[in-house]
């Protein structure tokens, strides 16, 4: 019998036809020049990790609109931290003499208190933190170490390019490339019996998950020595590097992101209203991924390089991807604006707010 109907048993993930193009990146992975050597080779891969973290936000915001209608229960509970907030501030308002606060006087405000809260929630001393947020990094760091490895998200010619070191790794490669080829051409033979296409497809599942599972097997160990080295030195980053530059960085936000002019003050306090909120995101999240770039690469070659044992050119060329970056700026950046939010300083959008807890 002529089996027409596909199996129920699901592949393991095939390569995509048409992955997102990943730039490439100066220097030679083998000898430690992870990212390239010169200023614009890092800043392109911030760059490229910029609009892949604009297609996750773009996939999991899929309309904003400032006035649009939202939950009932939700803006009445939001309305009314609002009003509080206005009360006490109202009561700010009344002790101090009137004044007028120009735009500029405002811009300074919000510079100043937006590095203030950014600056206390890095504190080594409140350690929950960042904790907290490094290890969900660890464990996003972990998947995507184990998709690059499987390449699920490589061109074909990247996968034909890397040396094969184990027999596990070729027959991977060999069956991912080959993956819907063999059902097609399970599906044309002709079968005694019906239940015979669907056990030989089966097996065929169970046979590349178990593939899958001894090749990274094999992978795990150098995942082990990678992982604490790139942990210690976004830590590190973090605690020093990222919170010593705040005030540079916060200046460049709020004035490349037009957020004083499209702010919405509350009695003149500092705030960033709704409306501002896309523009604060686009310009927050690309002068964070340009710092995170340029100032990650000279520490993690250095560990790398000084490690006793060699790593292969692949595991280092994982650490030069874009998605590596874009994932940190998602975990990290939602953390800062969700920070922000509770300090009364940023107030998101709903339909961000409820597509974060969705996601």
């Amino acid at each position: 019998m002529k089996r027409t109907n596909p199996g129920a048993t699901p592949p393991p993930p095939p390569l995509p036809a048409t992955p997102t193009q990943r730039p490439a990146v100066g220097g030679d992975p083998a000898s430690g020049s992870l990212i390239g050597g010169s200023t614009q080779q890092r800043l392109d891969l911030a760059s490229a990790a910029l609009k892949l973290r604009g297609e996750q936000v773009s996939a999991r915001v899929v309309y904003f609109n400032p006035e649009q209608q939202t939950n009932a229960e939700l803006d009445a509970i939001t309305q009314q931290v609002i009003n509080d907030l206005r009360a006490i501030q109202d009561v700010r308002q009344s002790q101090r003499p009137e004044t007028t606060v120009s735009s500029a006087d405002y811009e300074i405000d919000l510079i100043a208190v937006l590095r203030k809260s950014l600056e206390q929630v890095l504190d080594p001393r409140r350690g929950n933190f960042l904790k907290l947020k490094l290890e969900l990094l660890s464990r996003r760091f972990t998947t995507l170490f184990f998709e690059f490895a499987l390449g699920h998200n490589a061109r074909p010619e990247e996968l034909a390019a890397r040396l094969v070191t184990t027999a596990e790794q070729a027959l991977y490669t060999a069956v991912l490339h080959n993956q819907q080829r063999l059902r097609d051409d399970l599906r044309a033979l002709h079968y005694e019996r019906e239940e015979l296409y669907d056990t030989a497809l089966e097996r065929l599942g169970r046979w590349e998950r178990d593939l899958q599972s001894s090749y990274l097997s094999q992978r795990a160990p150098e995942l082990g020595r990678l992982l604490p080295i790139v942990i210690e030195v976004f830590t590190e980053f973090f605690h020093d590097g990222f919170r010593s530059n705040l005030g540079e960085f916060c200046w460049a936000v709020v004035r490349e992101g037009k957020v004083a002019r499209a702010g919405d003050p509350i009695h003149g306090m500092p705030r960033i209203g709704p409306r501002a909120f896309p523009s604060f995101r686009e310009a927050f999240e690309k002068h964070f991924l340009e710092n995170l770039v340029l100032n990650v690469q000279d520490p993690l070659v250095a560990r790398l390089n000084a490690t006793s044992s060699a790593l292969r050119p692949e595991t280092l060329a994982f650490v030069a991807d874009p998605r590596v970056f874009s994932t940190a700026c998602g975990v990290m950046c939602d953390a800062f604006y969700d920070h922000l939010h509770s300090e009364g300083l940023l107030d998101l959008p709903q339909q961000w707010r409820q597509a974060a807890r969705e996601g």
